[in-house]
């Protein structure tokens, strides 16, 4: 697994609309305001994403995490994660702990035993193939923020 660093290569940040398969342009100062709005609405696993997009088989979100997540497997879904702002650990690989399907195609569980650890921030880029468990893990008031795009299929 490779981690790029894209930041000159993608300007990115909000969608400026359009249809289906057109280009679609998201500067990386609307991704930190996002990240910022975001902050605010964390949920009980001190998480919030907004989907910004969903173009054929991608789906384009931007996420901004306060706390490690869960471990998890999608059996169709590549992520494809760029870093803007934060620094995490991600764990890739191995078996997933306690694991339930939480959703069709989707399992989690409470860790990985086995994986392989990379520490991840700005500019970095992750890509995680469908059926690869993973999980991010922040450090006690780390906050990260990030743009996924989910290729589903």
């Amino acid at each position: 697994m490779k981690l790029i660093s894209l930041l000159p290569l993608i300007g990115a940040a909000m969608l400026q609309g359009g249809a289906p398969g057109a280009v679609h342009v998201w500067k990386s100062t609307d991704l930190h305001s996002k990240g910022e709005a975001l902050a605010k609405k964390l949920d009980a696993n001190k998480v919030a994403s907004e989907p910004l997009l969903t173009d054929g088989n991608r789906i384009f979100s931007v996420t901004h995490r306060e706390g490690s997540g869960q471990s998890e497997v999608h059996d169709t879904e590549t992520d494809i994660m760029f870093f803007v702002e934060g620094q995490a650990t991600i764990t890739y690989g191995g078996t997933v702990v306690d694991g339930k399907v939480t959703a069709p195609g989707q399992t989690r569980g409470s860790g990985i035993t086995g994986g392989t650890e990379v520490n991840v921030g700005p500019g970095d880029v992750l890509t995680i193939p469908a059926k690869i468990p993973h999980q991010m893990k922040l450090a006690p008031g780390a906050k990260v923020t990030y743009f996924v795009t989910k290729v589903v299929g």
